[in-house]
């Protein structure tokens, strides 16, 4: 009903109807998403470390296999050197978890860890920006060491950590949604205002 002020104006229009989920300025309280940050952000360190492990077992192996030495491609500090580069900074990025686990918190909040409250229940958006930040944080820490070099180490070492960040951004987005459960959350949410 609206409210009538002096001399008959209205102060307030009334609603048209029921207010549903979608209209409410309130958001859904959804929960677990801090315990799925904490733990994503120690998985895609771990993660980083034995991808870069398990490709550094792989590339030593192969050259083995051909004959040749590591430091027989790292002379010239072509794309190689940078691969080579990158993979250890990644195997190694475990020492630095002091930094490293803390951005990851902070870049997993303010990312994957808004979706549920803004009802994401779809898992293509997790997965496409878990990627995308495993990506740009991994990929853009190597390549800039990487440009220390010289004759193409630096888009090496780029593509070689954007490989790896990005499977552990899809490793951490899949923990992320089987911890939250946005699609179940947000569910149980609407069903509770009815």
């Amino acid at each position: 009903m609206p409210e009538f002020g002096p001399n008959g104006t209205v102060i307030r229009e009334a609603t048209t109807g029921p207010r549903g989920y979608g209209d409410s300025t309130e958001r859904p309280k959804v929960r677990r998403v801090l315990l799925a940050t904490f733990l994503c952000g120690v998985c895609a360190s771990i993660t980083v470390a034995l991808i870069a492990a398990l490709m550094a077992f792989i590339f030593t192996s192969a050259l083995g296999v051909l004959g040749l030495q590591v430091s027989q491609l790292g002379d010239d500090g072509g794309f190689l050197a940078g691969s080579i580069l990158a993979v250890m900074m990644a195997a190694f990025n475990w020492y630095l978890f002091f930094i490293v686990v803390p951005v990851t918190w902070l870049v997993l909040l303010l990312s994957i860890g808004l979706f549920p409250r803004r009802g994401i229940t779809q898992s293509q958006p997790y997965y496409r920006w878990g990627g995308i930040w495993g990506l740009l944080l991994v990929g853009g820490t190597t390549g800039a060491f990487g440009l220390a070099m010289q004759n193409g180490a630096a888009l090496g070492a780029f593509l070689t950590g954007s490989f790896i960040g990005g499977l552990a951004g899809l490793a951490c987005a899949s923990l992320f949604l089987a911890i939250v459960r946005p699609q179940q959350q947000v569910r149980d949410i609407a069903t509770d205002v009815f």
